[in-house]
């Protein structure tokens, strides 16, 4: 077995335990699969967590006293080479952690209810264990799912589905020849359309050549679903891009790209950079305050284009930068923004 397959099974393998996992066996199960040098990387107000100990129990303990029953669900898991680290190979999960909501978490007052929360997550093994992560949780529609609201959506928000083929979870090898394509059309759609906007602006960065007319683009809560290129753009990439109009990729900042078969991802973790001047995206007047973005993206190609993108945004984090303490507002039950 190669090691990329080999290395998918092992995530896939602890994805599956966290059905029978408990308070007091996930330390079992972490010492099992993660490096002893964890580092991993999640979402506000969790942050950095370094080593199992602080795995265990910073997120996995609190997590499943919330969420007894909890199970980690997949819809797409692929691997391949990191094209900005080469050496560096990942495994990237995304689905829903999906469970009945017994007790609070992060201060978020429990449901009792079941709730979805979607999830992407890049892992890096070495000798066969997790030793570092970046993962996106979207703590913000879990909020939204026990009825707190904070800023106003301008696509409807919904359970973010799978791929509509069912073929997202990749446990073979795929044709090189399918990686390259996907590749190289999500890099073209990135770096050369995408990077037009500063000299053509919203509708002329020749969209239609990347993706199919109509595509959808699953985005988190706070932004919501689109289909097609003008939904898209109406409902997102305008109202985005008229916020942070110098948004970049700092060079030298780490980021992961790959593709697999049909499907590629990104994430952007520190090199996602923008300055907030212009109105209206996630409800807010411009700041000026400069924005470091967490974002990653999941994509599914059909023949020469993008039919299906998954992106995923740690909006807490991003509201937290422009001014907004989200935690502070469920902390004081201050649920609406505006």
């Amino acid at each position: 077995m190669s090691t990329k397959l080999e290395s998918k099974k092992i995530v896939k393998d602890f994805n599956d335990k966290i059905y029978d996992a408990s308070v007091n066996t996930i330390e079992d199960i972490v010492n099992k699969y993660y490096h002893e040098d964890l580092c991993w990387n999640g979402p506000q107000p969790i942050n950095t967590l370094n080593g199992r100990n602080e795995l265990i129990n910073k997120f996995w303990k609190p997590f499943l006293k919330a969420f007894p029953d909890l199970q980690k669900n997949s819809f797409m898991h692929l691997a391949g080479n990191n094209h900005f680290a080469k050496d560096q190979q990942w495994v990237v999960t995304s689905g829903h952690y999906v469970g009945t909501f017994e007790n609070d978490w992060l201060d978020i007052p429990a449901s009792k209810g079941i709730a979805w929360i979607t999830y992407i997550e890049f892992n890096r093994l070495v000798d066969n264990k997790i030793v570092e992560t970046y993962t996106i949780i979207d703590i913000l529609d879990l909020m939204r799912q026990v009825g707190l609201r904070f800023i106003p959506s301008l696509a409807p928000e919904v359970i973010i589905p799978g791929p509509a083929t069912n073929d997202g979870v990749i446990m073979g090898e795929c044709e090189e020849k399918e990686t390259k394509k996907t590749f190289q059309i999500i890099y073209d759609m990135i770096y050369k359309g995408l990077a037009a906007y500063k000299d053509v602006g919203i509708g002329k960065m020749g969209l239609e050549h990347y993706f199919s007319k109509d595509f959808i683009w699953y985005g988190p809560c706070g932004i919501g679903t689109t289909r097609g290129i003008k939904g898209f753009e109406k409902y997102h990439q305008k109202p985005f891009l008229n916020a942070v109009p110098d948004r970049r990729n700092v060079e030298g900042e780490y980021r992961i790209y790959f593709a697999e078969g049909e499907y590629g991802a990104l994430i952007e973790w520190t090199g996602f950079r923008a300055t907030h001047t212009g109105n209206d995206w996630l409800g807010l007047p411009a700041t000026g305050k400069p924005l470091i973005m967490r974002d990653a993206d999941l994509y599914r190609r059909e023949g020469d284009k993008i039919v299906e993108n998954w992106c995923y945004m740690d909006v807490i984090d991003v509201l937290l930068q422009l001014g907004v303490d989200i935690f502070d507002r469920v902390r004081n039950k201050k649920y609406i923004l505006l």
